[in-house]
């Protein structure tokens, strides 16, 4: 008897935890505004692994989010140099236009300014020559070489000078192949400074409207202007040129002239002359 009531009782049991397990395994979901009740299979594992995955994609996503910044920081950065530094290359390979340059590509012969300059400083005469006169000169008695590592690939064309108020242009055009052309351009600037009371030529390499703010124009490569601490490189061209024509130069060191730049021309005048005029 004690054993048909055990029996019941856990056949009771049984049937009680099944359906609480079952119960479990289902969750009523109430519409609301509707009567009707649906029941929906419930998994804590498959919910544990959502959770998961929803926190592996939310710290994938801060990652990724994290290293899209930098990667846009560097791609913003990389543009504003790259773009400049392009843009720079680009201007420095265009070549000034010479073409109104007077003297440079005609045909006319030009005048023996070595003999004008030594007779005229010798006299203590003011001398004025002309922009077109100086560059037929310079056609006609000077032959330049392309020195250094350009010469592997560069051939040196010519030179010549464009006069401006108060300082000088001194041009220098390359070919780099048939179609090619590269020019170099060093401003000059002359006056006469005294020292230990003893009046001396000096000459700058600036002239022109600044670079940028105050710092001084030296020239240019192509048409990028370049300061003056950085054109110094061109200078050894320049005093090449200057040992060319030994007898004008020793004629204007010896006579104190001091070149006097005018727009399309230059004015050498001597130093008691200077005086008399600023006085």
């Amino acid at each position: 008897m004690a054993t048909g009531q055990n029996r019941k009782r856990n056949s009771k049991r049984r049937r009680t935890d099944f359906r609480t397990l079952w119960g479990g395994l289902f969750r009523r979901n109430e519409v609301q505004g509707d009567d009707v009740t649906h029941g929906t299979l419930y998994d804590t594992e498959g919910e544990d692994a959502e959770d998961n995955g929803e926190r592996a994609v939310s710290r994938l996503r801060r990652i990724w989010a994290h290293i899209g910044v930098w990667k846009l920081i560097a791609a913003i950065a990389f543009l504003l140099f790259i773009c400049p530094l392009t843009c720079v290359t680009v201007r420095m390979w265009q070549p000034q236009d010479i073409s109104d340059i007077e003297g440079y590509n005609d045909n006319i012969p030009s005048r023996n300014l070595t003999r004008l300059i030594c007779n005229k400083t010798a006299a203590g005469e003011p001398i004025i020559i002309r922009e077109d006169d100086v560059n037929r000169y310079l056609r006609d008695t000077c032959c330049i070489k392309q020195d250094g590592f350009f010469s592997i690939f560069a051939e040196a064309r010519g030179m010549a000078f464009r006069f401006h108020d108060g300082y000088a242009e001194f041009i220098i055009e390359r070919a780099f192949g048939p179609l090619t052309r590269q020019t170099t351009t060093v401003n000059i600037t002359c006056y006469i400074e005294t020292l230990n009371g003893q009046p001396e030529l000096k000459v700058d390499l600036h002239g022109g409207k600044p670079v940028f703010g105050s710092v001084p124009r030296g020239g240019s490569i192509g048409k990028v202007a370049i300061p003056q601490r950085h054109i110094v490189i061109l200078q050894p061209a320049l005093e090449s040129l200057r040992d060319c024509y030994p007898e004008i130069r020793d004629a204007i060191k010896q006579h104190l002239y001091c070149p006097v730049f005018k727009e399309g021309r230059v004015e050498l005048h001597p130093y008691q002359y200077q005086q008399v005029n600023t006085h």
